[in-house]
């Protein structure tokens, strides 16, 4: 379930605790709802936008992130021998340590565009150019079916087609 809007003073507050800049959209995202909210009981796959991730509250994306900063390597593509510096905010996770993130380092070539950090073996890297074309794949997922709930009710996805989806980008 959706939780109500952030205000501007709670979101200034994330930035000056986590020392970044929000840009529009995610400012917009955020006064839109302040994440979901996440309980111990509820099944992953009953919530998220996209099967299993949940959208962090800005106090959930306070404590992913400083967890997370503690295991740089993680934010490491050692095929691209790149990683982005530290203004990245988490927004979308699932629990197991995959995590998209808005990447706020200003005046790169990266700002604003979307970070995915993995455990399945991955390197992280960029997989949209903005929130705006994630949230575009997301709805498209959803009206072309990719996106579904299954038979039990839980959100599902045909993860090749996501895959193909999100490259045509």
């Amino acid at each position: 379930m959706l939780r109500k809007s952030a205000s501007l003073q709670e979101i200034a507050k994330t930035e000056n605790t986590l020392g970044l800049n929000f840009n529009d959209e995610l400012k917009e995202l955020y006064l839109f709802a302040d994440g979901t909210n996440i309980d111990s009981v509820t099944p992953s796959g009953l919530t998220g936008l996209i099967p299993i991730h949940n959208f962090l509250s800005l106090e959930d994306a306070v404590i992913y992130y400083n967890q997370s900063m503690e295991f740089e390597e993680s934010f490491r593509n050692w095929t691209k021998n790149f990683q982005p510096a530290k203004q990245l905010f988490p927004f979308l996770e699932d629990g197991a340590g995959n995590c998209y993130w808005v990447d706020l380092n200003e005046k790169t070539s990266n700002y604003g565009k979307i970070f995915w950090t993995n455990t399945f073996g991955t390197d992280p890297d960029y997989t949209y150019d903005s929130l705006t074309n994630m949230f575009e794949v997301i709805a498209k997922a959803y009206i072309t079916n990719i996106i579904f709930l299954d038979s039990d009710g839980y959100l599902d996805c045909d993860f090749k087609a996501f895959d193909k989806l999100s490259e045509e980008k």
